[in-house]
């Protein structure tokens, strides 16, 4: 009984190290390896299969109306945030850049505030920042048509054809993902 007791314990291990061994020795398809390739820091997730962005509309905080559709053929990185969070205060800058240096190869960076003070909280702070993208204000409903932000910040980057390619958890990595914003910026919109 007691042999039969110690085989028992070591056949689960062993199991497990076989099944890793080989799913690491299978053979990956070059978008596979592709996609692993790109996709190589904490917080970032390669939406796949990509799927389309909800359409959306809200004010943006000079009193204009923003709708996301208006806005296919550009590469969107819809970034979520709060004048209150300080990871989101940290990325501000550099979102900016990002608009600034991408902007006219058809990038468009799109804050949406989630702050509960409305423009009256978000206005002098993006003067202060000197934000040059477009800032809307969210009264919970975009955040519901995207399933729900649960952390701030949040940032998707949107193709040119309106589909979700990439979730960020956290500050957004801007030197990191600049050569998948180019890749993006490069494709056509289908």
């Amino acid at each position: 009984m007691h042999s039969t007791r110690g085989w028992t314990i070591w056949i689960l291990p062993i199991t497990l190290l076989g099944s890793l061994l080989l799913v690491g020795c299978r053979s990956k398809s070059s978008e596979q390896v592709a996609l692993s390739q790109q996709v190589l820091l904490p917080g970032v997730e390669a939406i796949q299969p990509p799927r389309p962005a909800p359409d959306f509309e809200a004010p943006r905080l000079d009193g204009s109306s923003f709708r996301l559709s208006a806005h296919r053929g550009s590469v969107i990185v819809l970034n979520f945030w709060a004048t209150w969070c300080p990871p989101c205060r940290t990325e501000i800058p550099d979102l900016i850049a990002l608009q600034r240096e991408l902007g006219d190869r058809g990038l468009l960076v799109v804050g949406v505030s989630v702050d509960e003070g409305g423009a009256e909280v978000v206005t002098p702070f993006a003067e202060d920042f000197q934000i040059n993208y477009p800032v809307v204000l969210d009264d919970g409903s975009i955040s519901e048509t995207y399933g729900g932000v649960w952390a701030l910040p949040t940032t998707l980057v949107i193709d040119r054809s309106g589909r979700i390619r990439y979730q960020v958890l956290g500050i957004f990595p801007t030197e990191a993902m600049r050569p998948i914003l180019e890749a993006l910026l490069n494709e056509s919109a289908s």
